[in-house]
């Protein structure tokens, strides 16, 4: 930046002439206007402007944004500056967005509480980051928790403090051979024909079940249902009987071990 440097100087004392005065203003205007590094306050005109360098020593405005928009790098621009739509993909827009990369709260060892709320005053979805845990509070009588497709695994312990409802569901056979699935886990196979039926246990070779899965069958028909053992399998049952013990008994089938079952129930 320069410095101001006037025509005349005036001693104490000294009679000052209007046209050595003029001279000075002149020298004044001549300096803001011309001067590297003296910006004038009318280069702007709203709130918000900003003034930028175009070159070396020479300024220009940039006009205030639109709302919400960013001031980003373009070399394109006479500023190099513009005002621009956020795109970076990774921040949410207070107004809503859509999260395209990894969302971390808190970091490890010194998490956050997140709170998820409802349309319902009361209702929430809270990660409590000091008690460790995911507290969902909603509305009695209508589900607070809905898996549509998928598979939930619990790998520790599961408490129910409150009533528990889940409905047997059945795989009904009328078949006369049929062949165990992983989908059966859990479930009551019924079978039902008139001649006799042999349902059997496939291997863990073929079917991994875990280990503790049970299987109910229930005999429905007036033929003999029979559990077989598939290549490798071993079925432990009282007396070595496999047969479920008329229409309309049952037994159940338990993993005990990779290959082994026990069978227990109404046998013959």
């Amino acid at each position: 930046m320069g410095t101001l440097a006037v025509t005349n100087s005036f001693s104490a004392g000294t009679t000052i002439v209007a046209a050595d005065m003029n001279t000075n203003f002149d020298d004044i205007e001549s300096f803001v206007n011309t001067t590297p590094g003296v910006v004038q306050i009318d280069i702007v005109n709203a709130k918000g402007d900003i003034v930028a360098a175009t070159a070396a020593d020479a300024v220009s405005r940039l006009a205030v944004g639109t709302d919400t928009h960013a001031l980003v790098a373009d070399s394109g621009e006479a500023t190099g500056l513009k005002w621009a739509v956020p795109t970076d993909s990774t921040k949410m827009p207070l107004a809503g967005g859509t999260f395209t990369g990894a969302v971390a709260a808190g970091t490890d060892g010194s998490g956050v509480d997140v709170t998820f709320h409802s349309a319902t005053a009361g209702d929430n979805m809270l990660w409590d980051a000091s008690d460790e845990k995911l507290v969902i509070t909603g509305t009695d009588g209508q589900n607070a928790l809905e898996v549509a497709d998928g598979d939930v695994e619990i790998t520790d312990q599961l408490t129910v403090s409150g009533g528990l409802v889940a409905p047997l569901q059945i795989n009904a056979q009328t078949g006369t051979t049929y062949t165990f699935v992983l989908a059966d886990a859990g479930k009551m196979v019924t079978s039902s024909n008139g001649s006799a039926q042999t349902l059997t246990v496939p291997p863990n070779s073929s079917v991994a079940y875990a280990t503790g899965t049970q299987i109910i069958v229930q005999a429905i028909g007036s033929g003999t249902a029979t559990l077989a053992e598939g290549s490798g399998v071993t079925i432990n049952s009282k007396d070595s009987n496999k047969d479920i013990d008329g229409q309309y008994a049952a037994a159940t089938l338990i993993k005990t071990a990779t290959d082994a079952w026990s069978l227990i129930g109404a046998l013959a």
